[in-house]
């Protein structure tokens, strides 16, 4: 197998060769090299993993097409309309209208957030009275489908802060050679808003842990750099971040001043399912003696995903029959039940239990650091 590491060297040195020629209009040299850095970032594909895979397939493919528009009409077009949307895009952002009363349960979560992100954009003479801290970045992490985006929007929305989401996947197939221009745009338009957020899904994919992947560890450094050129400069410009895989992310994004506080978002308990549940079937046809009790008894590992899902699911039989006898077919705990035996929760306990240990190793740093 090829050293990824000097893959990777060999893929900046055809990028850096092409951009040189491009920018002396030799057009020639200029395909050949960014068709070199094509070719060579599709072998880093190949034995790359996960995301990173698709990630890097699709940045090669991008490279490829590029090599064939050197020096045409088209590819001045494609830049100008490229950058155009680039600008469009942020400039988009609004306010979300979700708000903490659209999500389930977490109450402790609730209450950490409040008083990290919420209440000192409201409060922020009571938090100078205090001298509490204030900054930083926060890091969501849980199992896929436990609400992090839409408790990232619901934050936006309780402090009415223009919301900028994007994520870490994107970054990297977007920004490999070229993360100081874009990354730049990016905070720059947050920077312009009264009030901000910006919101990176899928961290582990962005800030994955240093030393094994060149590309990664530029990627890192790059954007760190860039979080602690921005980062404390605007009080009122938030950093959220989100992740599946917590123990992915490298320490140093972790550090203080950066994405320091962790919260953990569990899979929903009863209060939550229920409510989710009600909320899926409010204004349904069911029958007399449905009982969502019993559907909560049968779900508990399921997220709240899984519940939207399992609902949407249940109604199909149902739908069908009232569309083939032009009557009122209500939905039955029988219609959950034919579900719930063909549709499995999507989180195993065996990864339920890695994350309560990642959790609980955590909280037991902190009672250790407050010890001292």
């Amino acid at each position: 197998m090829e050293d990824i590491e000097l893959l990777g060297n060999t893929f900046d040195l055809y990028m850096k060769k092409g951009k040189e020629a491009k920018e002396k209009g030799n057009y020639a040299l200029a395909k050949r090299n960014f068709l070199l850095a094509g070719e060579t970032m599709m072998k880093i594909a190949k034995i790359s993993q996960g995301k990173l895979k698709n990630v890097r397939m699709d940045r090669a493919k991008r490279i490829v097409e590029l090599s064939e528009r050197i020096g045409t009409q088209k590819e001045k077009k494609k830049e100008e309309t490229e950058e155009d949307e680039d600008v469009k895009k942020w400039q988009q952002a609004e306010i979300p209208n979700i708000h903490f009363s659209d999500v389930a349960g977490l109450e402790e979560v609730k209450k950490a957030i409040k008083i990290r992100m919420i209440n000192p954009f409201l409060y922020p003479d009571k938090y100078k009275l205090y001298n509490k801290k204030t900054g930083g970045g926060v890091l969501l992490y849980g199992p896929p489908g436990t609400g992090k985006t839409m408790i990232a929007k619901a934050i936006a929305c309780e402090v009415g802060a223009k919301f900028y989401a994007v994520k870490g996947s994107d970054i990297v197939s977007k920004w490999v050679g070229e993360s100081e221009r874009n990354i730049n745009s990016l905070f720059e338009e947050a920077n312009k808003q009264d009030k901000a957020i910006i919101f990176i899904d899928e961290m582990d994919s962005l800030l994955g842990k240093r030393g094994q992947d060149i590309h990664n560890d530029k990627r890192v450094n790059e954007f760190l750099q860039q979080i602690d050129g921005f980062a404390g400069k605007n009080p009122n410009l938030l950093l959220l971040g989100a992740t599946n895989r917590p123990w992915d992310i490298d320490t140093a994004a972790t550090r203080s001043g950066r994405f320091s506080q962790k919260i953990y978002i569990p899979l929903p308990d009863e209060k939550a399912r229920k409510f989710m549940i009600e909320k899926n079937m409010k204004n349904v046809p069911v029958s007399k003696d449905f009982d969502i009790d019993k559907i909560v008894s049968k779900t508990e590992l399921y997220s709240g995903a899984d519940i939207d899902e399992l609902c949407d699911r249940a109604k199909d039989e149902p739908l069908l029959k009232a569309i083939e006898t032009d009557k009122i077919v209500e939905v039955t705990n029988k219609d959950f039940d034919n579900i719930l035996k063909i549709f499995p929760p999507s989180v195993t306990e065996s990864e339920l239990k890695k994350f309560e240990e990642y959790n609980n190793d955590i909280e037991s740093l902190l009672v250790k650091n407050k010890k001292k």
